[in-house]
């Protein structure tokens, strides 16, 4: 499976830490394993261009007759928001190891965020073009281009660089970050399947870019995913990893969602950072329980909160206008406070209307960096509690420390949806010091 497909740029992740311990000798070591060599290349053919393809409101478009508003809302009912990067804005961490490779750097940040859209042709790529992640194997250009053709035109998938950087022990490389996501957008086509089955698959990992130095063509592409500890080619564990995803029935409610983008998908958690937004929230010892109780949120009864925060995205407010609902809701378990996310169209506290009920407060959320566990089925406390600490101890144990005990329970679906069906998840805030991208 190629990851090297287009971008819908999510949210700006360039606060996020880019620390390097020195050299990617660990990173290298994968395929390394792999045996993989620069190739000679031969002359070859143009490409034709095959046009990016977006969903909007269920509905395949071309991305070039999508206005900026639809791109945006294309990409965040994916969990992706915003627009494709800009070439002079993209990250490049460290300089070119010459002004060659400079304008190596400068092609990809042209067109690799979009696949090679304008650039997939034998001019830019070797014949000999040799391309592996755990998954899939191509050893020439015609194979690479036929998988990247493929996945375009079968997928819908949202791509984001997040850094570029020279291979410090490669002259001749250059090391992507990225993350990736993608959907079945023809199960539109197949209603009485979708409404049971629609997974939504994300990956991030490392892309190592190859240019043979004879002519100036690219002639590796080398994918290596979070997710796993072998990824040499056949990797049994690439290809559960992704049978993981393609199987897993629970989904959020097709409903906008705060924007965030994932930097790092492992098999049992991610991080993501999330954008700062805006919600409505109950202190649900307001809503819910006597004055003075102690509440957990995960397992007091929260109905009348529910019904609370509802009413205002109904009518119940100074204006009498209707807010979209949206999902996930969120229960903060220090605080003891239910949210309902403020979906696109406010940009501040000051243009939310006012709630006729004095219990909800407007408050905007700062967003950040989490780390996620997303798990399927009732939320039941005594599940969540043993959630939590499992994604605890995974955090600590790749070294990135929780900034606090707070965690949130996101729940994305009606309560009245089949367990099997539901999607929740549990977001711990991270120390932001202690992440590292590469």
């Amino acid at each position: 499976m190629l990851l090297c497909l287009q971008n819908m740029h999510s949210v700006d992740c360039q606060g996020t830490s880019l620390r390097n311990s020195g050299s990617l000798r660990s990173v290298h070591a994968p395929f390394r394993k792999a045996n993989l060599r620069p190739v000679k290349a031969v002359g070859g053919q143009g490409g034709r261009q095959v046009r990016r393809m977006a969903i909007v409101n269920g509905d395949v478009v071309a991305d070039d007759k999508l206005d900026t508003k639809e791109r945006t809302a294309a990409a965040s009912s994916r969990g992706f928001a915003g627009l494709p990067r800009e070439p002079e804005d993209m990250r490049q961490s460290t300089p070119a190891a010459s002004k060659f490779m400079q304008e190596k750097f400068d092609f990809v940040k042209r067109d690799f965020q979009y696949c090679w859209r304008s650039t997939l042709n034998r001019d830019n790529f070797d014949s000999n073009m040799y391309f592996e992640d755990p998954i899939s194997k191509f050893t020439n250009y015609t194979g690479y281009k036929a998988n990247i053709v493929f996945l375009r035109n079968f997928l819908a998938p949202i791509y984001e660089i997040h850094d570029l950087k020279q291979n410090p022990d490669d002259e001749f490389e250059i090391l992507a970050r990225w993350s990736f996501s993608m959907q079945f957008w023809w199960l539109r086509y197949l209603p009485f399947i979708k409404v049971i089955w629609d997974p939504r698959l994300a990956f991030t990992g490392i892309t190592v870019l190859g240019v043979n130095p004879e002519n100036g063509k690219f002639n590796k592409h080398v994918d290596l995913w979070d997710s796993n500890e072998d990824n040499s080619f056949f990797s049994f564990e690439g290809f559960m990893f992704v049978q993981s995803q393609i199987w897993n029935f629970s989904k959020p409610a097709n409903l906008p969602t705060p924007e965030f983008c994932i930097l790092k998908k492992y098999k049992k958690y991610e991080i993501r950072r999330y954008k700062p937004f805006l919600v409505a929230e109950v202190t649900l010892n307001d809503s819910a329980q006597p004055k003075g109780s102690n509440i957990d949120p995960a397992e007091s009864d929260k109905g009348t909160a529910f019904k609370q925060l509802a009413g205002f995205l109904g009518k119940k407010n100074e204006r009498g206008q209707g807010l979209s609902m949206t999902t996930p809701v969120f229960s903060k378990s220090k605080q003891g406070v239910m949210q309902f996310y403020i979906g696109e169209g406010y940009k501040d506290v000051s243009e939310v209307p006012t709630p006729k009920n004095s219990s909800i407060t407007i408050r905007q959320e700062p967003g950040g960096l989490y780390g996620v566990d997303i798990f399927s089925g009732n939320a039941k406390q005594p599940r969540v509690n043993e959630r939590e600490r499992q994604l605890r101890s995974w955090l600590q144990r790749d070294g990135t420390k929780p900034a606090s005990d707070e965690w949130i329970l996101a729940e994305y679906n009606v309560p009245w949806q089949l367990p099997g069906f539901k999607r929740n998840e549990i977001l711990i805030p991270i120390d932001e010091s202690t992440f590292e991208l590469w």
